[in-house]
């Protein structure tokens, strides 16, 4: 059963897909929500915690499933599992207007910045973990962050297919460089 601040947080979340941030307020929140403006506040005290609210349920999300899908490639035997993981979240999120806005919005809030940068070093590590070259694996991080840069700040030079492509090489050239494919090649596998 959703919670009143869940309630609220979808509320945001619709409006930011329609409107952005910039018109983002209380009282359109409250509309969208069906209640009080007083019932939106006791919930969340401002916008900021409105956003952040929001943010951090993205973030929860965008980790519970890259790595529940990273938990599902382990148990496969898939090389650099988190690496993939990321990249498929990427693909599900890239269409999506809200987180869209959402980090467009982060890159702009200190406060707010901290839940992606948290999440990202994060990943970071556990991907730097999977591939045996460091520069390779800096190389990955680089690529996922600037796909999500990109989309954030609406920058598109490449079609969703081009990138698509983009995302198969890096993941066979890592996946020749894992930790896990260096394992099999020195058992002689």
């Amino acid at each position: 059963m959703e919670t009143t601040a869940e309630h609220i947080l979808d509320a945001v979340e619709r409006l930011v897909c329609i409107e952005g941030t910039r018109k983002l307020t209380i009282d359109a929140v409250a509309a969208e929500a069906g209640m009080s403006k007083g019932g939106v506040l006791y919930n969340f005290r401002s916008k900021q915690e409105l956003l952040l609210g929001v943010i951090r349920r993205v973030v929860t999300e965008v980790r519970e499933r890259t790595y529940a899908l990273s938990d599902k490639l382990t148990e496969q035997g898939v090389a650099c599992p988190i690496l993939r993981a990321s990249f498929q979240i990427y693909k599900e999120y890239r269409e999506k207007t809200a987180p869209k806005a959402l980090f467009a919005l982060a890159a702009q809030e200190p406060e707010l910045v901290a839940e992606f940068q948290d999440m990202s070093t994060e990943f970071g590590r556990a991907i730097s973990s999977e591939i045996s070259d460091p520069v390779l694996g800096h190389m990955c991080l680089l690529i996922i962050d600037g796909l999500y840069y990109r989309q954030a700040l609406d920058i598109e030079h490449c079609s969703a297919g081009e990138i698509d492509e983009l995302i198969d090489r890096v993941l066979e050239i890592s996946s020749q460089n894992s930790r896990h494919a260096v394992l099999n090649a020195e058992a002689g596998n």
